[in-house]
This record gives C-alpha cells, structure tokens and sequence, in this order.
C-alpha cells in the first residue's frame, strides 16, 4: 500500500504567513537579550522550563559576572549549578553550558564571526555533537547566535501547522527535516526568520488552544 503524500507547505506559502503574523503581532524582537552569549546561555537554560525561570538564572550569572564564556566555562561546576538552580535540571545544564562555552573559546575565538569558515550544515552538525545540545537548541544558536538562515520547529510552531492543516511528522529531527525545506527556500531573510520564530511562539502563546486559534486571525487562512 502506498504512502500518503505528506501535506507540506510551499515557500511562498511560508513567506504568506509571515506577512500575515507581521502585520497582527510583529514587531516582537525575539530574542531578548544584552549580547550573544546571554542568547547562547539562554538558549540551554530555556529547555523544559518557562522564561520566567530562565530569567532568574540569567540574574544571578549577571551578579556573578560570569555571563561570559571565559569566566563560565572556568566556574567550578558546583557553583555554576547553584546560579542556574532556577532553570531546573541544572547537573546536566551546568555541563551543557560549560560545554557550549568551551567548544565556543576554542572553535570561534568565544565570537560569532570566528565561525565564518563553518558551513552552516557543518556548524549545525558540530552544535548537536556537544553534550545536551539537541535539534531545537542547535537552531536557536544557528539562527540567533550565528545569525545563519535557520527553522527552529519547536512546539508552537508544531501546534501552529498542525491547526494550518499540514501533515506535522512526529519528533523534532523529523519535523524539522520536512519543513526547513520550505521555510528556507522562501525569501525570508535571517532577520526576517528571527521574527518568524517569534511570532510563531507569540502567536502561540496568545491563542493557546485549536478554539482559540479558530477565532484568531488565522481564521481561514489559506496557504
């Protein structure tokens, strides 16, 4: 028996859409942050936990001037694990972060512009090679960190497509590997798919359930 054809959406279709959210919800200047590492160090803290939380870990780096990839990386991990205890799962974030910074010291000089030379499949690939570094954190700090076109297909915008209609794969990897496609044949360029990712979880945020959606302005949508 023959698979059903997934029903994904075009590039233009993508660059519609963001028209649209931009218009209702923009500008939302995602990703809050006072400079790329607190993006990088963010990026980690803010898995499986809400902002709010990531917002106090960030507070307490800040006051213990160790938002800065020499001086995290050189933190006994004990100590960086009580400054990051409001983020949850803090043992393996700690080493994550600690990780993270050394790989950015080492490879990039601790800049973005020091992976100039990295093509964006292979800094994507290294990025998930680091321990605690998955598929949406490695699109975060691709997109935000590096500023490399990049999809980040997180929850919202699961939920996002899936009320669109579109055949949304299961998992992370296979639901970025049937739509980044899409999203980055479109014209959309990396500022533009910095806001795309922010007005996807604005938008989330906003219209939390399929009800609330169905009243949003994405009511009738066609893509």
């Amino acid at each position: 028996m023959a698979k059903r054809a997934l029903k994904l959406p075009s590039p233009h279709a993508i660059e519609s859409l963001y028209a649209v959210m931009e218009h209702e919800l923009g500008p939302t200047n995602w990703w809050p942050a006072e400079t790329v590492f607190e993006i990088m160090v963010g990026a980690v803290l803010t898995q499986n936990t809400a902002w709010g939380n990531v917002d106090r870990s960030l507070g307490a780096l800040k006051a213990a001037r160790a938002l800065e990839p020499h001086a995290l990386a050189a933190l006994e991990p004990e100590q960086l694990q009580d400054l990051i205890r409001p983020s949850g799962f803090y043992r393996n974030k700690a080493k994550t972060l600690q990780s993270l910074s050394r790989w950015y010291i080492e490879r990039c000089d601790a800049r973005p512009d020091g992976a100039a030379g990295i093509a964006d499949d292979e800094l994507r690939a290294e990025l998930l090679g680091l321990f605690g570094i998955g598929g949406e954190t490695a699109d975060d700090l691709v997109l935000y960190v590096f500023a490399r076109r990049a999809f980040v297909a997180d929850t919202y915008a699961r939920r996002l497509f899936t009320f669109l209609g579109f055949t949304v794969p299961t998992g992370y990897p296979a639901f970025h590997k049937a739509f980044a496609p899409a999203v980055l044949a479109s014209g959309l360029d990396v500022v533009q798919l910095q806001e795309f990712h922010g007005l996807i979880d604005e938008y989330g945020k906003a219209y939390r359930t399929d009800e609330a959606k169905a009243e949003s302005f994405l009511n009738g949508f066609k893509m």
